[in-house]
């Protein structure tokens, strides 16, 4: 299916939430560890998100408008640790603040975590954060490429143990398109 998507605004603060009900995929996770580049490949639009070579690019939640009938809602990540407390705090407070607000209509959350790393303590408080608001959530495991096929399965293991249970979980990687199909499923595409 082809995607068609456009930029809609970058939301700071509840002025800037969009007035309609279209439901939500919002996406989720650390700096670095492909939110961007995850989108991109789903959408098949290379550069509807930007994506950088450094860490901590995305500082506001980025709306997108898709096939007139849903947004992507590209959230901030975190851990950056080249940004000042001050700054990592303030992304924390856009994070939790844009999580929490009822006005907006989350089909899912889509929380990223990168494959190799497993999740971070970060990643444990935002996991324990979505579980106790009962938010719809699927992890995706991004970078699945960068490893080899026995570590692979070892390691989603291991993370499995990490996480509660009833969490989803997608393995994805942009380079080969694992995953891709599952999560256009989840889109109802």
């Amino acid at each position: 299916m082809a995607f068609q998507a456009e930029y809609l605004r970058s939301i700071t603060g509840p002025a800037d939430l969009p007035e309609d009900e279209f439901p939500q995929f919002a996406f989720i996770g650390r700096s670095n560890v492909g939110k961007s580049s995850f989108i991109n490949a789903i959408t098949g639009i290379s550069n509807l998100c930007r994506s950088g070579s450094t860490p901590g690019v995305t500082k506001k939640v980025n709306l997108f408008l898709i096939n007139k009938k849903f947004y992507f809602a590209d959230l901030p990540g975190y851990g950056y640790a080249k940004l000042s407390y001050k700054e990592r705090k303030e992304l924390e407070k856009l994070i939790f603040w844009y999580l929490s607000e009822p006005l907006n209509h989350f089909q899912r959350i889509f929380f990223l975590i990168d494959a190799q790393v497993g999740p971070t303590s970060n990643d444990q408080d935002v996991l324990k954060y979505l579980l106790e608001a009962g938010l719809p959530t699927t992890l995706i495991l991004s970078k699945t490429d960068k490893l080899k096929n026995s570590e692979k399965t070892r390691q989603i293991n291991q993370i499995k143990q990490q996480i509660p249970p009833h969490f989803p979980i997608v393995p994805f990687s942009v380079k080969t398109g694992e995953g891709k199909k599952d999560v256009h499923k989840i889109l109802g595409i």
